[in-house]
Formats: C-alpha cells, structure tokens, sequence
C-alpha cells in the first residue's frame, strides 16, 4: 500500500466530500478565474419546522417511500415519520447478518421505489456479503459499500436482500448519492474517494472504474453500468420534471474553484452511447481536469476559464466560489412545482446555511447563482445559522411525500417544509 498525500484540510461535512480549507500554504488562485458572485434577488422563501431526527449524529437527506418520509442518520439509523414522531426502522443492532458497519458514513444513503414496496440502503461495510457482483476500487480501498434490498410495507422493514458490492476508501469522498428509477433499476453516485489537493486524478474519467461516476444498477442481478463520468462527490441524486420531461439533477461539490449544480434529461443519460461526462477528473484526450466552467491544474488551482460549451462536457446548470470565504460546500438542489413559483432549483452552502436558487429550467446552462431570503413561520427575517444559534447548519435539502420541498439541519436534526413567498 502507498504513502498517502499529506492533506492539510478541514471537514466540511460529515460526508467526508466537502472542499478544502484555504490555508497559508496552499497556491494562491488566478485573478478573475473564480465564479461570478452570486446575485441579490427578491427571492423569499419561508421555513415551517416540521420534526427532528430523533438521532442527529449525522443525518442527511430524508427520502420518500410511498406516502412515508424515511429520516436516515449515516450513524446507522433509519426511521419512518409518522406525521408527528419518528419510529426506528433500522439501527446498528438490526443491519443484515452479511454487514459489518465501519466508518462515519455507515448508512451511506436510502431510496425507495415509486410506491415505496422496497427501500434500498447503501451501508459502508468492512466486509462484502457472498454471492453479489463486486467492484474493486484502486485508491487503497478498506470498506465496502453494500447495497441491500428490503421489503417494506409501509410499516417495518423485512427481506433483506444483498444486491451488489464496491470497494471504497472510508477517509475519502465517499459520495453517496441514490435514487430509484420508474423501470426499477438505481441510480447511485459513488465519489472519487479522493483527497483535496489534487484534480481528480485519472479515476473520474475512466470508464472501468466506478469512483466519481453515475451508476445505474440492476437490483435483479447487482450488475452495473457507468452512465456519467466526472462527478466528484454527489451527495443527493433527485429526478424532477421539467417542461414535462423527468431530469436528474444534483448538486457537485469542487475542490477548490466552482461548486456546481448540475442537471441532465434522463432520456440523455440513459440513451447516450457512451457515458456523458460531467468534466471531473484528468481526460484521456486532451489531459486537461475541469471544475465547473474552469480547467484545474493537479493539486486543485484554476489555470484558465472554459469559455463556451465543450463538446462532449456537460456544463453546470449554475456555480458558485468561496467569494472570500474560508470554505464552502453546495447542498441540494431540491425542485417543487408546489412550494414554488420563480424558482426552479433551491439549493445552498453546508458552511454557510446560505440558500441560492436559480429562475430558469435546467437546459439553460451557466444560469447565475440567486441568494435566497429565508422567513420563519410568522414571517420574520431569520437564517440557517440563526436557526442553529450562530453554528454551522450543515443544510440537506428534501422533497415531501407530498412534493413540497423541504430541509434539514444536520446540527440540530430539525427539519422544516419550505415555502416560496409571492
């Protein structure tokens, strides 16, 4: 096993995949080669708290299954709200026979089918179960991601079933994004289980590797099938209609220059033939590493801006930069035809609590990024940190089973439904 980097950087997220700390002995970045600031709008979107994850130790996005909302905390908890409590429908004591849990991320992520009959769950593993596909990873590998299956009849969880297994680093970009199709198959997200301070390396653009891709698998066999190159930690993969047609969209953490929102029309990423590529990671043809609308040298710094559309790259739907902050992280999007009216995606910054959003549908690339206003319930100003007493929020957005978008505060496990004020 080799040396791995020194890597002096701060966590941004309890996902492990957030970007670098700017500290004194990193390279300083080129002038004007950042995103543009985002911009000040009218937007305001009011938070109405709903619940709170009864364990908070490192909850992320909660999903839908069915009529249900299934709350996960990556300690090893998953609970179905009820409307007015939360009951536990897997802890580390009742995870399957064949799941060993290791790391901070130990359920990596949940999703459910259309009418909630099956709930998948990614749990990271020390071991894999026998007789699944198995996927081995080249970046020093000590875990494995598990996808199991599991029968759930709106009440309790049963039949578990191991599907399919891959390698992964646990003190790298984990990712984890994970959501299930209308035909059945999923989507998941696996990050580059990279480091900071470096582009992406080879691993996000290489097509026989799953680190830093989209995934699809089949749950009838565990195969796997890489749909998108170059995403460097997808944390929420969510489908959304758009003019009548369903995209996939989510959010990309960067390294050190652009965190994206990207989008794609599912029949694209499914009809392609060959992977789209989302930019992360250095080319085979022409070794050049990207980041947003920006190429990268190798350990993360801006060399020159991508001036128009590329072929064969899919550009950000929007981006933003640090814009004198220490550190940033995106969050989101969430999309709700219900809770809002102006705006298409919501999104924000896990450091910050900030909220953005963009206005236009997401096959309008480069859109600028929009700050948000946030209101409480009876309508005062007030924001994510101020809702957290001052300390980092950590935001996870969330659709409802309802549609209506909705989000979590990893600090204090509470989560709200959002609103878009007319």
């Amino acid at each position: 096993m080799s040396p791995r980097p020194f890597v002096l950087a701060v966590a941004l997220s309890t996902l492990v995949c957030a970007t670098a700390t700017l500290l004194a002995q990193a390279p300083k970045q080129k002038p004007g080669l950042e995103p543009a600031p985002v911009q000040a709008r009218d937007l305001v979107v009011k938070l109405t708290p709903v619940g709170s994850v009864p364990v908070h130790t490192n909850p992320t996005s909660p999903i839908v299954a069915g009529s249900n909302l299934l709350l996960i905390d990556q300690s090893g908890y998953l609970y179905r709200w009820d409307g007015a409590s939360a009951v536990e429908l897997l802890s580390p004591k009742t995870v399957p026979n064949g799941v060993k849990l290791t790391g901070n991320e130990r359920i990596v992520n949940a999703a459910a089918n259309a009418d909630g009959s099956i709930v998948y769950v990614m749990f990271m593993s020390a071991s894999a179960p026998t007789g699944v596909p198995r996927r081995s990873s080249p970046r020093e590998p000590d875990a494995w991601l598990v996808l199991y299956a599991y029968a759930f009849d709106g009440t309790r969880l049963g039949a578990a079933k191991a599907v399919t297994a891959m390698q992964v680093r646990t003190d790298g970009h984990i990712g984890g994004g994970m959501t299930v199709l209308s035909d059945g198959s999923l989507l998941f997200a696996p990050g580059d289980n990279g480091d900071s301070y470096e582009d992406g390396r080879d691993h996000g653009q290489n097509a026989g590797v799953h680190l830093a891709k989209i995934l699809r698998i089949d749950p009838t066999d565990g195969s796997t099938k890489t749909l998108a190159l170059g995403v460097r930690c997808v944390q929420r993969l969510a489908v959304a209609m758009f003019d009548g047609e369903p995209w996939l969209t989510f959010a990309d953490p960067g390294g050190w220059i652009a965190e994206e929102i990207d989008a794609i029309r599912l029949s694209d990423l499914q009809e392609a033939p060959s992977p789209v590529n989302f930019g992360w990671g250095r080319n085979a043809g022409d070794r050049k590493a990207r980041e947003g609308t920006f190429y990268i040298d190798g350990v993360g710094n801006s060399e020159a801006a991508i001036g128009a559309a590329e072929p064969g790259f899919v550009d950000p739907v929007a981006q933003f930069g640090r814009e004198g902050a220490s550190a940033v992280a995106v969050s989101g999007p969430v999309a709700s035809a219900s809770s809002f009216s102006r705006i298409t995606l919501l999104f924000g910054d896990l450091v910050s609590g900030a909220v953005y959003a963009v206005t236009s549908a997401p096959v309008t690339k480069r859109q600028a990024a929009l700050r948000v206003n946030l209101v409480d319930e009876m309508g005062r100003p007030t924001t994510l940190k101020a809702l957290v007493q001052g300390e980092r929020p950590d935001p996870r957005f969330f659709n409802f089973p309802d549609g209506s978008a909705g989000v979590l505060l990893e600090k204090s496990g509470t989560f709200y439904r959002l609103s878009e004020s007319k």
